[in-house]
């Protein structure tokens, strides 16, 4: 197996915060009992169902059930930490959670007052996210905390030892929550955040105290077994993808959980009704997804709202107060029990399951008139050639044209084309075009996240991947299969004592144990062990369905990855005149990917020159225009950190849209003709 060379982050140069210009500044921060706040929601529909929201909250905590926050880092941005201070303090809410982004926004308003950089600026000379305060004294909490505690818990006996560092320690709302009684879950992604590129990170640390907080959210969320409500604020991904975990471990372990309500306040416009079809950007948006039609599988009910924080957050708590006086209740004090028990997991054997890709569909032709069901309810909206090949309606566009020549260019002249893939590209039944493209040499470099990487290893042991999930969230077989857990993490266990990565792990494994994958000619990670390029897995504590498996180790979880950070690094400090193409990863693969060119360009390589392209079927129409905190499309990650960004020294940033199905065999058509026939 060849070894690829990492990247070493302790040449990495750091610079005071102190002297950084900051966005948001603790003097912004909205004052709950004394602002002004603005009329919503203005439809009548949305208001009444926003009324339905409000009586479930108020009626929960008056019966001592629980609602749990979750949210991203907008809503830390936006000024609003003050708010879900007071509704903790109130008890209105019994646990609060949020990603590696969330923490780094609360900490540092804690210590510094002040938070979010000017990234455009930054990352053309590498100092972007390079601040020698949040990165030193964020791991040094980590690391000196994660023997007893999560990952919350650890930043707050940080700044419990060292007052003197943090004087807006009131307006903190990890430290607010913990004072309070009440668990603050840091759930985060590798190589997605700052911290992540200072150069004393510890990622198996940083796995470890995630993982322990995956831990304590399963059994908040085993307290809602008979009723309780899940508020979600700004997280597209992460909040609502552990939700679903977590929902599912507890319905595993014989949990009714079928009284759960489940908000999500957003900026998107995405609406209940009407279901979106399976070609749509709507289908996949993870709210929607587990929030109504997942957990309506449960007897469950969900509801979406769109706005923006400044206007939701202020309503609601308002709101709640308001009804609260009306009914004049009181919530009673909220103590949590533990209900889960590692003894008490089942695991089901894979033959069992039902799965939406098998290896029978995917043949060499690439003709994709065979694909299951699922898939070929995709393909009714697409357009066939003759043969019935699948074909993209912009194909022929000309921006496409010369993306591609810049991938056929990089590939003459030996420069890296780095691709990085979601989940769902797997899912899609394209593995077989990929390994084409890497045989022939147009790609140089593959990363995948912990669910592309997982769907891969499936397809080459069982011949199948992608679970229905129709009925097994409410038998509490969501992702709790046997032999897939059993051999991941056998793969990880082994390798990671060797000193491999994640990806390496599974190459390493796949080459000692060619027996158990005899489907292993349509895996990615067999095809890059093969030609010799790396394969990197950038994976998010909690959000894999892996992870939900009894075998799970987050310690090495987080250290494999971070050893995978460090080599796809290496890997984009080699970009110069190369491509980064992004297939349908809309956080992990944009974040990894400009926490990584930072860390390049402050290490001293130059890397301005890049081709990059986002392949997905959101539609951003002008993806040129200037947007602000108003447009949904200004907090879509690819739109800032592929397109324009990276681009800022040189180079093109694209858009395209299209099913993967259609964009993956319509780039390789461009750049082997004649190779589909």
């Amino acid at each position: 197996m060849t070894r690829h060379k990492r990247l070493s982050f302790a040449a990495v140069k750091t610079n005071s915060v102190y002297t950084r210009t900051n966005l948001v500044t603790i003097k912004n921060m909205a004052k709950p009992m004394d602002d002004a706040y603005e009329e919503w929601p203005r439809a009548a529909a949305e208001s009444q169902r926003f009324d339905e929201l409000i009586d479930l909250i108020v009626q929960t905590r008056a019966a001592g059930k629980p609602v749990i926050w979750s949210m991203g880092a907008h809503v830390i941005k936006n000024g609003m930490s003050r708010y879900v201070i007071e509704m903790v303090r109130r008890g209105i809410l019994t646990h609060v959670s949020g990603n590696g982004a969330t923490s780094i926004h609360d900490f540092e308003l804690a210590f510094l007052g002040e938070t979010s950089e000017d990234v455009a600026r930054a990352i053309e000379d590498g100092s972007f996210g390079m601040w020698e305060e949040t990165g030193r004294y964020m791991n040094e909490a980590i690391q000196q905390g994660v023997d007893k505690y999560g990952y919350g818990e650890s930043l707050y006996h940080y700044l419990n030892r060292h007052p003197e560092r943090f004087p807006h320690y009131d307006d903190c709302v990890f430290v607010q929550c913990q004072r309070s009684g009440v668990p603050y879950t840091c759930h985060i992604s590798i190589g997605t955040d700052i911290i992540h590129q200072h150069p004393i990170v510890d990622f198996e640390a940083l796995g470890r105290a995630s993982g322990r907080d995956f831990d304590t959210m399963c059994q908040s969320v085993a307290e809602m077994a008979d009723g309780g409500v899940f508020l979600n604020f700004g997280s597209a991904i992460s909040g609502p993808e552990i939700f679903l975990k977590a929902l599912s471990i507890c319905r595993n372990q014989g949990l009714p959980m079928s009284h759960i309500t489940a908000a999500n306040f957003d900026l998107l416009p995405v609406f209940e009704e009407p279901l979106p079809s399976v070609s749509e950007a709507e289908f996949y948006y993870r709210p929607r997804r587990n929030f109504l039609d997942r957990l309506r599988q449960v007897g469950g009910q969900g509801y979406l709202f769109q706005g923006l924080h400044q206007m939701t957050i202020p309503q609601l708590f308002h709101r709640v107060l308001k009804r609260k006086q009306e009914l004049g209740i009181e919530f009673p004090d909220y103590s949590r029990k533990e209900r889960l028990t590692a003894q008490g997991v089942t695991l089901f054997p894979v033959a069992e399951r039902q799965a939406a890709l098998q290896a029978d569909h995917l043949e060499p032709s690439m003709q994709f008139s065979q694909q299951s069901s699922q898939q070929s309810s995709q393909q009714s909206s697409m357009k066939h050639d003759g043969e019935g090949h699948v074909t993209w309606a912009n194909a022929d566009d000309e921006k496409f044209k010369t993306f591609a020549g810049s991938i056929a260019k990089a590939h003459e002249q030996g420069r890296e084309v780095l691709v990085s893939l979601g989940g769902n590209v797997i899912g899609s039944g394209v593995s077989p075009v990929i390994c084409e493209l890497i045989a022939a040499g147009f790609i140089t470099h593959l990363a995948l996240n912990g669910a592309g990487a997982f769907q891969d290893l499936e397809l080459a042991a069982f011949g199948q991947t992608e679970e229905r999930d129709g009925e097994s969230l409410a038998k509490g077989k969501l992702g709790m299969w046997r032999e897939p857990g059993e051999l991941l993490h056998t793969a990880l266990r082994e390798g990671y004592a060797q000193g491999l990565g994640y990806g390496e792990s599974l190459i390493a494994h796949m080459a000692s144990h060619e027996e158990l994958y005899p489907y292993s000619r349509f895996s990615l990670l067999q095809a890059c062990s093969r030609h010799g390029i790396p394969c990197t897995v950038h994976v998010t504590i909690g959000t894999d369905a892996i992870q939900q498996h009894p075998d799970v180790d987050f310690a090495i979880q987080g250290g494999a990855s971070g050893r995978d950070f460090h080599l796809y690094a290496h890997t984009v400090s080699r970009l110069d005149g190369g491509v980064f193409a992004n297939f349908g990863s809309t956080v992990t693969g944009p974040e990894v990917f400009l926490k990584a060119l930072s860390i390049a360009r402050n290490l001293g390589h130059i890397v301005q020159q890049i081709s990059t392209a986002n392949f997905d079927i959101v539609k951003l129409g002008d993806y040129g225009r200037k947007v602000g905190y108003e447009d949904w499309d200004y907090y879509y990650r690819p739109r800032k950190n592929i397109i324009h960004r990276p681009t800022s020294l040189g180079g093109t940033g694209y858009h395209f849209e299209g099913l993967h199905q259609e964009t993956i065999p319509a780039l390789r058509n461009l750049l082997m003709p004649g190779s589909a026939n």
